[in-house]
This record gives C-alpha cells, sequence and structure tokens, in this order.
C-alpha cells in the first residue's frame, strides 16, 4: 500500500440528484476509475468529489483499499486482533507502527475502494483512543486515499 496521499477533488459535468450522468466525459470517468455512481448532492458540485478523486489517484476502485485493508491497518496500528467494523474506543494508537505505513499521528480518516449510494463512500477513522468504518459524503476533503500495489 502507498503512503496516505490526500486527493483532488474531481468536478462531474452533469450529475443529478441520483448519482447519474449522461455526459460522456462523467460516463468514461465512471468506467475508467470503476465509480457506480457520480455524485451529485449540492455540495459535491460546489466543493467537489474527493472520493472520486481518490479513486483517480490510485487508478481505480479496484486498486484502493478496503474494509478488510483498513481494519488490518487498524489492528496494526492499535496492537489487537479484534477491531472490526463496529466502533471501538479504549485504545492505544501505536505512532511506531503508524510511521511504517507512513500514517500520520492519530486524528485521520481514509478513504476505502467502496461506494455508500449515490452520494457517499466508505472510510475508517483513526483517533488516539479509537476507530470507526462508516459513510460518509463524498464530498469530505478529510479523507486520504491509500492506494494498493498490483
Amino acid at each position: 500500500a502507498s503512503a496516505p496521499q490526500v486527493p483532488t477533488p474531481h468536478k462531474w459535468n452533469a450529475c443529478d440528484a441520483s448519482g447519474n450522468s449522461t455526459d460522456a466525459d462523467d460516463l468514461k470517468f465512471m468506467s475508467d476509475y470503476g465509480i457506480s455512481y457520480c455524485c451529485g448532492s449540492t455540495s459535491c458540485q460546489s466543493n467537489g468529489d474527493y472520493w472520486a478523486g481518490a479513486a483517480e489517484l490510485c487508478g481505480g476502485t479496484s486498486k484502493m483499499a478496503k474494509e478488510s485493508d483498513l481494519t488490518k491497518i487498524a489492528n496494526y496500528v492499535y496492537n489487537r486482533t479484534d477491531i472490526s467494523t463496529s466502533y471501538i474506543d479504549g485504545l492505544t494508537f501505536d505512532q511506531i507502527k503508524a510511521t511504517e505505513f507512513g500514517l500520520p499521528s492519530p486524528y485521520f480518516y481514509l478513504w476505502s475502494g467502496e461506494e455508500n449510494g449515490s452520494y457517499g463512500a466508505y472510510l475508517r477513522d483513526f483517533f488516539s483512543d479509537g476507530t470507526r468504518w462508516y459513510g460518509s459524503g463524498r464530498d469530505n476533503s478529510t479523507p486520504l486515499a491509500v492506494c494498493l500495489g498490483d
């Protein structure tokens, strides 16, 4: 996996509120990067689609970290084996292990390559004392992209 990177937000040309587009450039982008829906929310239209930017940065959703990858990272940096998709607190973040992955100090978010309907995508957050897996709006500028190797 690559060190986390800040994605550049993607701007859609003609995305509707249902996450569909008939624009040729939008359709090509979706096809090229394995995206099922464009982000037609008002916020995505004005702020950009950071999750789609992460997909582009990584070369497609198939090359982005999945839930299982992010859970493995969480178990590693918190010295655990029992972290799952639910919120778990009472943990201790191991900065030395995190540095091995190029991860910042705790309090960061990592996008997954998994969509959550037409407006969202899944991500994992990392705090000094806990972590969780959840869906977020794709206009969220905070999460970082982690790209997988071939």
